[in-house]
């Protein structure tokens, strides 16, 4: 009997925040692409790669193969959202994606995992710059984001000088990271031209 490898000793997230004020109230994680939601578009990348599935939400109660954390503290954005999720991994990587990048691949994500080694952090750098809501994290930066949100400081990126961050820069794998892949949406313009580029690749 063929068995399936097993998966890596990772944890993925989905970070579905519900609502955009920009996209009329109307909930990402259900966006329609192809026979898909955005969610299960995401969470289908992850699987392969992550032998736990989370969904981090304050609204979805629960969802079939997957655990729901919730913000252990409301209102500290996705840095708090990246904290309660870390906390509740079971593996000690966290590989955190928006549940808005509907180009984003299995390739992508896996070279993070790849280039974890030495690291507590390793995070795509494309053009538009730093993707730190597609990026692999660490539970060894639990306390320097700890630190971080009792100051109320809610950017991600503030806490990277107190811990070891490797920056994969796109342009030097570009068969990995097409020019699309981190885009999201946030606003009908955005959906509008993610749902075109859909359609014409597909």
């Amino acid at each position: 009997m063929n068995r399936k490898p097993a998966k890596p000793p990772l944890s993925g997230v989905v970070l579905a925040g519900g609502r955009a004020g920009r996209l009329s109230g109307r909930d990402k994680t259900k966006l329609q692409f192809g026979r898909q939601t955005l969610l299960e578009r995401t969470l289908k990348i992850l699987d392969p790669i992550c032998d736990e599935k989370l969904i981090s939400s304050n609204s979805i109660n629960n969802y079939p193969g997957c655990r729901v954390v919730p913000d252990r503290v409301e209102g500290q954005g996705p840095l708090g959202a990246l904290y309660s999720c870390l906390l509740a991994a079971r593996n000690p990587n966290l590989l955190i994606v928006a549940t808005d990048m509907p180009f984003i691949t299995i390739k992508a994500l896996a070279k993070l995992w790849q280039e974890r080694a030495g690291f507590d952090v390793v995070i795509p750098r494309s053009p538009d710059g730093m993707q730190p809501l597609a990026a692999l994290y660490s539970k060894s930066c639990l306390t320097a984001i700890d630190r971080q949100l009792q100051k109320n400081n809610f950017k991600i990126r503030s806490f990277f000088p107190k811990i070891r961050v490797k920056v994969i820069n796109c342009l030097d794998f570009p068969e990995i990271y097409h020019k699309h892949i981190f885009l999201n949406i946030n606003s009908p313009d955005d959906l509008e031209k993610a749902l075109a580029l859909y359609r014409q690749i597909n």
